[in-house]
């Protein structure tokens, strides 16, 4: 087939048109593709909206060089607490604790820590208070309640002790006859008591009537208790001890139990508290009677949780009482104590009894402040600590009773050294005996 047939001229023609067709296709397509690049580096035809002006990136700071005297200042300061670092580690701590003391304060002043008032202005709430209308303890705790707005009740069961709170010539502080030896008597005071709280009062004519409210039954046990070796005291003395210290405190709690949880009031106990930690010997009275009330304690706290009504301990160690003992008094009347004993049992135990005596003797006491504190929290406070230790070593006691040691605390009770005693005893004769007794306690008061 020649090169001039029609057939090979239309097919080179199509050809040639076609590539020419597509290359003209690809420059096209490539000078748009550089316009749009270049466009689109080209923010400048972007129209300008008002508020939305891009702000130009901030320049790069400076860096910051200390010069002259403040850099050397700063230095200074820093290499002073680098060399007395424990020293500012003191001086933290102590401004730490400063502020939480002062937080905690501040926390304590704003607790409501008065009796609330009736709308007429008259008091309103009540308090009772079992114990010796003669007892330091009872009668502050009285007094300091009396200020605060609350109306006091001091439970009594004889006519003297009556007297003794109608002598403090206060109208709020009142005296509540219940005998607990007549159980029909005691039963119906109660019963009076209640339907007195129940009714409207009327402080004076013309006022409205309001109802009182019972507050909370404080129960403070004699703090007096019969001392010596267990085996020179009489039976009688401890059957008299537990009367007074747990029958009657157990009986005044199951009285007032129906309105204590009717009220949901609050129990508070008081009792000492270092014989009791410390176990401490020839105080076994003591110690027996603050171990059966705190089983009491614990088992009424959980009775009557379910009802609403909290029960709180206050153990108190050393107080101020304002007594006028002297020192050499109190160690006459324990030598004398010494001195009624039989020569085998003095022979005994006579050193370790006036050791026993002696504790506490050299700490100060707290005011009686304290524990007037902790009875007005353990009413007013909405939580009610379980256990709550006032007065100058009652913590530092509980301490040492729990976690020392028992060879190690009756070291430092001086319970050992009783021989020279004894030896003194028996080498004596019977003419002689007094004489020789009474310098081994005066030997054993002078060495210790």
């Amino acid at each position: 087939m020649s090169t001039t047939d029609p057939f090979i001229l239309a097919w080179n023609s199509i050809k040639y048109h076609t590539s020419n067709m597509m290359d003209q296709a690809d420059k096209h397509f490539e000078s748009m593709a550089t316009t749009i690049r270049q466009k689109t580096n080209d923010t400048s035809w972007i129209p300008q909206l008002p508020g939305r002006k891009i702000p130009p990136p901030p320049p790069p700071a400076a860096p910051v060089v200390i010069k002259g005297s403040a850099g050397k200042g700063l230095g200074a300061v820093w290499g002073w607490v680098k060399d007395h670092k424990w020293l500012v580690a003191g001086l933290v701590v102590v401004v730490v604790g400063g502020g939480v003391f002062v937080v905690k304060s501040r926390r304590q002043r704003g607790r409501r820590r008065k009796a609330l008032k009736a709308g007429n202005g008259a008091r309103k709430e009540v308090v009772v208070i079992h114990g010796q209308p003669h007892d330091p303890i009872v009668k502050s705790t009285a007094h300091d309640l009396e200020r605060r707005g609350f109306i006091v009740y001091i439970a009594v069961s004889s006519h003297e002790d009556e007297q003794v709170v109608l002598a403090e010539g206060k109208a709020d502080i009142k005296p509540l006859q219940i005998d607990i030896l007549e159980t029909l008597s005691a039963r119906a005071s109660i019963s009076r008591f209640s339907s007195y709280l129940k009714s409207p009062v009327v402080p004076f004519p013309g006022a409205p009537a309001h109802h009182l409210k019972f507050t909370a039954l404080i129960l403070i046990p004699d703090s007096n208790f019969p001392s010596g070796p267990i085996e020179t005291i009489p039976l009688d003395h401890w059957s008299d001890t537990f009367n007074l210290k747990i029958i009657q405190t157990l009986a005044i709690t199951q009285l007032f139990l129906p309105i204590v949880t009717e009220f949901k009031s609050r129990v508070l106990f008081i009792t000492p508290g270092i014989g009791y930690s410390l176990r401490l010997p020839f105080h076994a009275p003591e110690v027996a009677s603050v171990g059966a009330l705190e089983g009491v304690i614990g088992c009424l706290r959980r009775e009557v949780s379910a009802a609403g009504v909290q029960v709180g301990w206050i153990k108190v160690g050393t107080l101020d009482l304002g007594t006028t003992e002297k020192k050499g008094n109190k160690e006459s009347a324990t030598r004398a104590d010494v001195l009624s004993w039989s020569p085998a049992v003095r022979s005994i135990y006579a050193r370790g009894y006036m050791n026993s005596k002696a504790v506490g003797d050299g700490v100060r006491g707290s005011s009686l402040k304290e524990v007037n504190a902790a009875v007005v929290a353990g009413m007013l406070d909405r939580k009610v600590k379980k256990v709550m230790r006032v007065g100058s070593g009652s913590v530092a006691y509980d301490v040492i009773g729990r976690w020392v040691p028992e060879g190690v605390v009756g070291w430092m009770l001086g319970l050992r050294g009783g021989r020279r005693v004894t030896e003194n005893v028996r080498g004596s004769s019977p003419g002689s005996s007094a004489h020789s007794l009474e310098s081994s306690v005066e030997w054993e008061r002078v060495e210790k």
